[in-house]
């Protein structure tokens, strides 16, 4: 069958009743995706509308010709006469395989979905350094992200839905915000950390770390405890008086306490050595925003992995 240039051979949603195979010359398949457009191009060889063909399945693409072409049309009637002539295991193995192609698509879509997700932060993190707003429009993302992971516009608002969920940014009609401006790039080195790594960022924090901090963040909080410069400190007896109450009855130790005062995370006075005990300190301070902010990171992380996967 010929087509010529401009020329439609069906609409996105029509019922799918035919398999079109491309003989010569280029066709244009465009899908309204949410918000935005995305297109493919289909080339000789290539082979629109198998699953309309075997299961009726509505069109995905709006199909025009982008050039004069030449194309197969297999109709499902035409086929289904064929079938009736083979063993009767051959249509139900044939089910069965397309059965198993969604699947394999489903799953492609999803690794997709989960790959894309640092080139989205990565994006949001450059876009913030540059420009210094909380802010950037729906489309310009969307087209970053093809243009940098071929990320379709769906894919990239299902992201942002999901980052929406968890409280990172707030899709306003076409202007995406974001709710805390050191999140994205926090959760963006922890990515990218455990990708090159092949293990788990020192960002992320055991459960008894987090209970320790979270421990420290009440403490400041609920008794009007100042913040100077950014940081906070809080006596022993408080925090072991607090420790008690959110980290379900067991006392603060030594040993819990110790990891966080290695890595920096909190100081002690006088300052912790690998002689230092429990007894010894009088307070314990610490940077307010960056303890919030690592909690806020090890509160989202783990949930990534769940809704992605």
């Amino acid at each position: 069958m010929q087509v010529r240039e401009g020329e439609y051979l069906f609409l996105e949603g029509d019922k799918g009743t035919s398999l079109v195979v491309v003989k010569s010359g280029m066709l244009v398949g465009i899908s309204k995706q949410l918000r935005q457009r995305h297109w493919r191009n289909f080339g000789p060889g290539s082979i629109i509308g198998e699953f309309s063909l075997l299961e009726s399945k509505p069109r995905e693409y709006t199909l025009r010709a982008a050039e004069n072409s030449e194309v197969i049309f297999i109709e499902q009637s035409a086929l289904q006469r064929e079938l009736e002539l083979k063993p009767g295991w051959f249509q139900s193995t044939l089910s069965f395989l397309a059965n198993h192609c969604h699947i394999a698509e489903e799953n492609l879509k999803k690794s997709k979905i989960v790959q894309a997700l640092p080139a989205l932060l990565f994006l949001f993190s450059k876009h913030l350094e540059a420009s210094g707003s909380d802010n950037i429009t729906l489309a310009l993302l969307q087209k970053k992200m093809l243009m940098l992971d071929n990320t379709e516009f769906s894919e990239t608002e299902r992201l942002l839905q999901l980052l929406e969920e968890f409280g990172i940014l707030k899709i306003e009609g076409e202007t995406v915000r974001v709710s805390n401006l050191q999140i994205i790039p926090l959760l963006y080195e922890a990515l990218r950390y455990r990708a090159i790594n092949k293990q788990v960022s020192p960002n992320i924090l055991s459960i008894t770390e987090q209970l320790v901090l979270t421990s420290f963040v009440k403490a400041v909080s609920e008794n009007g405890i100042s913040i100077k410069s950014g940081r906070a400190t809080v006596s022993k007896e408080l925090f072991q008086q607090q420790a008690k109450k959110t980290m379900f009855g067991s006392t603060l130790s030594m040993r819990t306490l110790a990891p966080l005062l290695q890595s920096g995370m909190l100081q002690s006075e006088p300052a912790f050595n690998e002689n230092s005990s429990l007894d010894s300190i009088e307070s314990i301070s610490g940077d307010f925003d960056r303890i919030l902010d690592l909690l806020e990171l090890n509160r989202i992380f783990p949930l990534l992995d769940k809704n992605l996967v």
